[in-house]
């Protein structure tokens, strides 16, 4: 199995990475699926689409504290995978270290790539989804990530950089040169 995780901080490009590494053939799971099963069984995903990540993020952060680990999402994540027979498969979102050190333990050619854009182009993004999305708010966010959760230590670790500062095409054409080489 060929198992790629994508990490990096908001409006990066994640999605649209994995979306396109899908239109490839693999499989697809998201981390924050499993908070919005879990945000509707609990009846808080409401609010506008910032609201609605920061909910996540925050229930994320609920689940980890509840359960004592990091990884607890991971470890749900790989028993999905693992119940499948796949050939390809794409994790979209990993933030804390123990998150992939579990995807590390579980699946030996695990490749962690690291979506890198510019703090700016970042914003610019998700004003496009979210037009009332204050700068302090998405910096907050960026902050809460790298710090609480342990983005920072997950980039550290990656295998692969790709740097997102281009158009779509361009981010497909890096991904592309990546499936090739692997």
């Amino acid at each position: 199995m060929l198992i790629f995780g994508l990490t990096g901080l908001a409006s990066s490009g994640k999605g649209e990475a994995s979306n396109y590494l899908k239109s490839k053939g693999f499989e697809k799971f998201v981390f924050s699926d499993i908070l919005k099963i879990e945000a509707q069984k609990r009846g808080i995903l409401t609010g506008n689409y910032e609201e609605q990540k920061n909910i996540l993020s925050k229930l994320g952060d609920e689940l980890r504290k509840e359960t004592g680990k990091m990884e607890v999402l991971a470890i749900m994540l790989v028993g999905e995978i693992k119940k499948r027979n796949l050939d390809k498969v794409i994790v979209d979102g990993f933030r804390a270290l123990e998150e992939a050190e579990t995807f590390r333990n579980n699946f030996s050619n695990f490749k962690l790539i690291f979506v890198d854009t510019p703090e700016k182009i970042r914003f610019e993004r998700r004003k496009l989804e979210d037009p009332t999305i204050k700068f302090e708010e998405f910096l907050e966010r960026d902050k809460r990530d790298i710090e609480k959760k342990g983005l920072g230590k997950v980039i550290k670790t990656c295998n692969i950089t790709i740097e997102n500062t281009g158009s779509k095409e361009e981010l497909y054409k890096k991904l592309d040169k990546i499936i090739n080489q692997v």
